[in-house]
């Protein structure tokens, strides 16, 4: 599968969001997205915050979690709470940036993004199973790779029902960059086991139609306006 987006349109950095998706842009980024049910964000991270997560996710550590919402009971590891984990839903809670992913994906009931830091190693039965995370008022997807090299495996595949045929297959093994995709009744997908010798780290949550809770006490950031 061809990535969707083979340039940056938009980077999440500490002192701003910068969008630089023309019209065009958005318009070429919204039919890959209702196409291919995903869409590739090229260097969604600045370098400067890509280099913070990947330290501190070290610093922070990590706790095995079992997926007790799944038949299966998958397991991997689950980031601690801590700084790198509040740092990025800052990040991808800003109001432009969720402007930006209303604009791109079309669905406009996005208010809010809640995820986790997580990491499957390789050869530790770090497995996934296919499901569609139809829940908590859950709209989309997104996955930003966390991990410090290009891993090996660790495929995200969505396939269409009733039929399962597999619609989208990508392994994001660039660190910084993310997908974007879609959630849907008739779509599943899954994350197939690493590989080889690097473990796989990941920002993962949804996108949500829920908006921030005011405990949160996200703050509003400057940012460049949507060109």
């Amino acid at each position: 599968m061809v990535p969707a987006s083979p340039v940056t349109i938009v980077r999440l950095g500490f002192r701003q969001t910068w969008i630089g998706a023309s019209a065009a842009d958005l318009e070429r980024t919204r039919a890959c997205f209702d196409r291919d049910h995903a869409v590739v964000l090229r260097e969604l991270l600045e370098p400067d915050v890509l280099a913070f997560a990947l330290r501190q996710v070290e610093l922070d550590g990590f706790e095995e979690r079992v997926h007790d919402q799944l038949v299966s009971r998958p397991v991997d590891l689950r980031l601690r709470p801590g700084v790198a984990s509040a740092v990025l839903m800052l990040l991808t809670n800003d109001a432009p940036f969720l402007d930006f992913v209303r604009r791109a994906t079309g669905l406009h009931d996005v208010r809010s993004f809640r995820g986790v830091i997580h990491r499957r190693l390789p050869n530790a039965g770090h497995d996934d199973a296919w499901h569609n995370d139809l829940v908590d008022r859950r709209l989309a997807v997104l996955s930003i790779n966390l991990s410090p090299e290009p891993y090996e495996g660790g495929v995200l595949q969505i396939r269409e029902l009733p039929a399962g045929r597999i619609v989208y297959e990508f392994a994001n093994t660039q660190p910084g960059d993310a997908v974007l995709f879609a959630l849907g009744d008739r779509l599943q997908h899954r994350v197939t086991p690493p590989e080889g010798r690097v473990s796989r780290t990941v920002c993962a949550g949804w996108f949500r139609s829920e908006p921030v809770r005011p405990s949160v006490g996200l703050p509003t950031r400057g940012h460049t306006r949507l060109l």
